[in-house]
């Protein structure tokens, strides 16, 4: 082979490993999941009782309220034009003289609180406060919209508990014990464990079947019930 064959050929590879390389700069990345993104979150809390507000980017509200660790969850839907309207009260707010952390007053009865709130950018703002605070009149009305987005949440997902002889079947529903709610794909091959998809997070886990008492504690929704 000739000295300009080889050269020919060489650049040849060259050519397609750069057009190859191109191509997959084109490919665009994942998009993510909705029901993953929170919009807007607060929490408020004592060491006797826990309240959660959460909009999520596909609509969903829930609202966790309760004993710490035996929350009551209700969750409720909004359509996208309703979710716009809650983004754009927050974005006419002016935060620059709203203090990010309020003086805390201390005790096991004394409510906390955290509000985190969209930027315009995509970010987060965070503010803490308690129930003694005095707010600026921007965070003030930052949290009636949260109030505004709580009121939705009126269908309570407290069904059946996880009976001891559960046996899950594909569809079904759980609610975790960290409140994030699950849907049985299907059993494994030797009919001992069982593979279930996040509805909120976009997460698979495998785990047996004698241990989803361990990690649920609810059957949301059974397979062919409403």
């Amino acid at each position: 082979m000739t000295p300009n064959a080889i050269a020919k050929g060489l650049a040849g590879l060259v050519a397609a490993a750069l057009a190859a390389v191109s191509a997959a700069e084109e490919v665009p990345p994942p998009a993510t999941d909705p029901r993953s993104v929170e919009l807007l979150r607060q929490e408020c809390r004592t060491s006797h009782h826990r309240r959660e507000v959460t909009l999520f980017g596909n609509g969903t509200v829930r609202v966790r309220e309760g004993t710490p660790g035996s929350e009551q969850m209700k969750l409720g839907e909004y359509s996208p034009e309703e979710v716009a309207a809650f983004l754009a009260r927050l974005a006419e707010l002016d935060f620059s003289e709203t203090d990010r952390g309020g003086a805390a007053m201390q005790g096991d009865w004394i409510e906390r609180c955290r509000v985190e709130l969209p930027t315009d950018g995509g970010g987060v703002r965070r503010f803490d406060y308690g129930r003694f605070d005095s707010h600026s009149l921007a965070l003030a009305r930052a949290l009636a919209v949260v109030e505004d987005v709580a009121a939705g949440a009126g269908v309570a997902s407290d069904g059946p508990e996880l009976p001891a002889d559960y046996r899950p079947r594909s569809g079904d529903q759980l609610l975790r014990k960290d409140g994030e709610l699950f849907e049985v794909v299907d059993l494994t091959a030797d009919g001992h464990g069982v593979e279930l998809v996040g509805l909120r997070q976009p997460v698979t886990i495998y785990m047996p079947i004698s241990e989803l008492r361990r990690e649920f504690e609810r059957l949301v929704r059974r397979r062919g019930t409403r």
